[in-house]
C-alpha cells in the first residue's frame, strides 16, 4: 500500500479533520498508520492524486509519498535521483536527516560524473522557486522512511487571494482563507449544491468556495459595506480568472430574516464565521465579556432558528463560535443546547472534541469550529 506523509499546519487537528473530509468526499480508502507533531502517517489503497488533493486542501502544507526502500539509506536516494533526474543537473534536499548523509550523497552522484546541486530548504516558498516538486527533488527522512514531495501548498495564490483583493474591511475581522478552505470541506457539500455564507463579511468564505469548483453561491450580511466588499471581491476573481459559469445572490439581510428571501429546504450547506462582538483589546472586564457573550448567544440562536428553516433535511452548518480569553480564563458562549433544541445534531469533528480550535498566540479570543446537522 503506498504511504504518504501530510505535513500539517498549526492546527494539526482542524487539518486532520479536513483529510478525512476530503478523502471521503473523493472515495479514497485510507488508514491512518501514525502521528509524529504536525506529521500524519496515511496508507491508501492505490496512490493518491496529491496535487489534486492538495489543491483541495487548507490546512495541510506539503503531502510527501515514501519511497521504496531497497538498501541503505544513503544508496536508495542515490538511485532514486538519478531515476528521476536521469539528465541535466540534479537538485536535490533533504531534511531530517544527518546532514552528513546530505554530503555523502551530493559526493556519490558527483562520482557519476553528474552535475549536482544540494539545495537548503528554509519553508515551503524554497520547494516551489527551486521547483523541486517536479523535479523530484524535495526529501525527507522520518522514522527510517524516505519521502517524496509531491505537492506543496499554493501559498503565493492564497495570499493573493488574501492580501490582494480589493475590497477588505480589518475592523470587522479577517477570517484566513486557509480556515475557510478547511470550514468549506468539513460541510462535505457537493459542488452542484446551493451553498451560502449567512455573515458573509468580505466574502472570502464564498470567494474560496468558488476557487474550490462551487457553483451556486449565496451569501447575506446585516452590513451594506460588507455586502459591498463580497460583491467586489467575487467580481475580482471571476475576472481573474475568466469564470462565467458562477451563479451567486447576495443579500443585505439579517441571518434571522433569511427565510423571507430565500427558500426554505434549499441550502445544502452553510458555511459562516459570524458577528464575534466588538473588537477586544485584552483590557476589559469579566463583567463587559460576560455580557458581549449572551448577547452573542442570543444572535447565534435566533439565527439558527431561520438557519434550519432554509437548510435541506440532510445539510449541514460549519460555525465558528468564539472562545473568550481573559488572564488564563476561557470564557464560552452558552448555545450549544438551544441550537441543540431548535432541531440540530452535532457531529463531532474529532474522537476526542465535538469542535476544533482555532486560534494563535496573544489573541484575546479563539475560534471554535463547530459542524450541526439538521435533524
Amino acid at each position: 500500500m503506498p504511504q504518504y506523509n501530510f505535513f500539517l499546519g498549526n492546527h494539526p487537528a482542524l487539518s486532520t479533520a479536513e483529510i478525512k473530509a476530503v478523502f471521503s468526499a473523493e472515495d479514497v480508502n485510507y488508514e491512518i498508520t501514525g502521528k509524529k507533531g504536525k506529521n500524519l502517517f496515511v496508507s491508501t489503497d492505490k496512490k493518491i492524486n496529491s496535487l489534486k488533493i492538495m489543491d483541495k486542501l487548507g490546512g495541510t502544507i506539503k503531502i510527501a509519498r515514501a519511497v521504496d526502500k531497497k538498501k541503505d539509506t544513503v544508496s536508495d536516494i542515490v538511485d532514486f535521483l538519478q531515476n528521476t533526474q536521469s539528465e541535466g543537473k540534479i537538485q536535490f534536499s533533504l531534511s531530517g536527516a544527518d546532514q552528513k548523509d546530505a554530503l555523502k550523497i551530493k559526493k556519490i552522484l558527483k562520482e557519476t560524473g553528474r552535475n549536482v546541486r544540494y539545495v537548503e530548504i528554509k519553508n515551503t516558498a524554497s520547494i516551489i522557486h527551486n521547483n523541486l516538486v517536479e523535479k523530484q527533488g524535495d526529501l525527507s527522512m522520518i522514522d527510517g522512511l524516505i519521502f517524496v514531495t509531491e505537492a506543496v501548498q499554493p501559498i503565493e495564490e492564497l495570499s493573493r487571494r488574501d492580501f490582494g483583493r480589493p475590497g477588505s474591511d480589518s475592523l470587522s475581522g479577517m477570517l484566513p482563507p486557509k480556515l475557510a478552505r478547511i470550514m468549506i470541506n468539513l460541510a462535505d457539500a457537493p459542488f452542484a449544491s446551493k451553498i451560502l455564507d449567512a455573515f458573509c463579511g468580505s466574502g472570502t468564505i464564498l470567494t474560496e468556495a468558488i476557487a474550490m469548483g462551487y457553483k451556486n453561491i449565496f451569501g447575506s450580511d446585516l452590513s451594506e459595506r460588507a455586502i459591498e466588499d463580497t460583491e467586489t471581491n467575487i467580481q475580482w476573481y471571476l475576472q481573474e480568472k475568466n469564470l462565467n459559469d458562477i451563479k451567486y445572490k447576495l443579500f443585505l439581510s439579517d441571518a434571522a430574516n433569511l427565510d423571507n428571501v430565500i427558500e426554505k429546504n434549499s441550502i445544502q450547506a452553510i458555511i459562516s464565521e459570524p458577528y464575534m462582538g466588538k473588537p477586544l483589546h485584552g483590557n476589559e472586564g469579566k463583567i463587559y465579556i460576560l455580557k458581549q457573550t449572551e448577547e452573542l448567544a442570543q444572535l447565534y440562536i435566533n439565527s439558527f432558528k431561520t438557519l434550519h428553516k432554509i437548510l435541506r433535511q440532510d445539510g449541514s452548518i460549519i460555525f465558528i463560535i468564539p472562545t473568550f480569553k481573559i488572564k488564563n480564563e476561557l470564557v464560552k458562549i452558552d448555545c450549544i443546547d438551544e441550537i441543540k433544541k431548535i432541531g440540530f445534531n452535532v457531529e463531532p469533528l474529532s474522537e476526542e472534541s465535538p469542535f476544533l480550535r482555532y486560534g494563535r498566540e496573544g489573541q484575546h479570543l479563539a475560534r471554535d469550529v463547530w459542524k450541526f446537522v439538521k435533524k
